[in-house]
């Protein structure tokens, strides 16, 4: 385990549903010996957390989180995870704001980091202190009782400095995904929103266009459909509220990538319709090729 997690007297989620908790499970599967501890909105979503048994303690109060690992002895620091969805941010980081414990550190799970990394400008009174991160992790699926042990295990995590934070905060956050099992990459966080547009974002929205296409076939369609199907289309049983948010958080990346997604389609509406077999060949190898050189790197890791 990596010293600078050693020297991490707590860690608090914020959020416990399918990535807060799968989080909690994996730190203490990985041998994290300070305090995790949750944070939940409904006391139901604390019940079914309860009984996994991943948390040191629970509370539905941010502050009483954040003054245990105050309270907690040494000048070890505190590391505050957000693992709520974006619509809930501003809350979370203005209850935040008022903790005045200089060893309080934050990062975050959020789909999008520029509208977070503004958020967290505006509102904390120490930016230097935030480091965000994106986890690329999770299910279609949500609640505590989705959360599983391994989640995060092979999986890539973005980690988005905006240029101010300590070395400390950076170590402690790479740290933490690091020993969850994440490969970790840095990148700015406007970048990080296009990388995401592309391979998270159009991709869900592709998905629930293809959905409603066959649905709206008078059912036929998805009579005859299967494992293809299933495969392409599984991530729009997303939770809507959910992606409208991470859609309109990310709004502009993903109307760019809608276009340039637009312009593929109509050239290969366009070869299909003159019968261009040769421009259908190049396009289908390209994307053969390209995604077979991906998963070999991926299944190599």
């Amino acid at each position: 385990m990596d010293d600078t997690m050693l020297r991490l007297k707590q860690i608090t989620i914020v959020g416990t549903g399918l990535l807060g908790a799968s989080l909690a499970m994996a730190l203490k599967q990985r041998g994290f010996t300070g305090r995790v501890v949750g944070v939940g909105r409904r006391e139901s979503t604390l019940e079914k957390t309860r009984k996994l048994g991943c948390f040191d303690a629970l509370t539905a109060s941010t502050q009483e989180a954040l003054e245990w690992g105050r309270d907690l002895p040494g000048d070890e620091p505190h590391l505050a995870v957000i693992a709520t969805p974006l619509g809930f941010f501003r809350e979370v980081l203005e209850k935040i704001s008022c903790s005045d414990d200089p060893r309080l550190f934050v990062t975050d799970v959020g789909s999008t980091k520029q509208s977070v990394c503004e958020l967290v400008e505006e509102i904390l009174p120490d930016a230097s202190r935030f480091v965000g991160s994106h986890p690329m992790a999770g299910s279609e699926q949500t609640g505590p009782e989705a959360a599983v042990v391994d989640l995060f295990e092979g999986k890539p995590c973005v980690v988005t400095p905006m240029g101010g934070e300590s070395d400390e905060v950076l170590t402690s956050v790479r740290s933490m995904w690091q020993i969850v099992g994440m490969r970790l990459f840095e990148m700015p966080p406007i970048m990080h929103d296009r990388s995401v547009a592309l391979v998270s974002h159009l991709p869900h929205a592709v998905a629930a266009l293809l959905v409603k296409l066959a649905a709206a076939d008078g059912g036929d369609a998805l009579q005859v459909a299967s494992t293809g199907f299933a495969d392409t289309t599984r991530i729009a049983s997303g939770d809507p509220e959910l992606w409208i948010d991470i859609f309109m958080n990310n709004q502009s990346a993903v109307v760019e990538v809608l276009h340039r997604a637009e312009q593929e389609l109509e050239a290969f509406r366009k070869a299909l319709a003159r019968s261009d077999t040769g421009a259908l060949r190049r396009l289908l190898k390209g994307a053969k090729e390209a995604r077979d050189v991906w998963e070999q790197g991926r299944s190599g890791d």
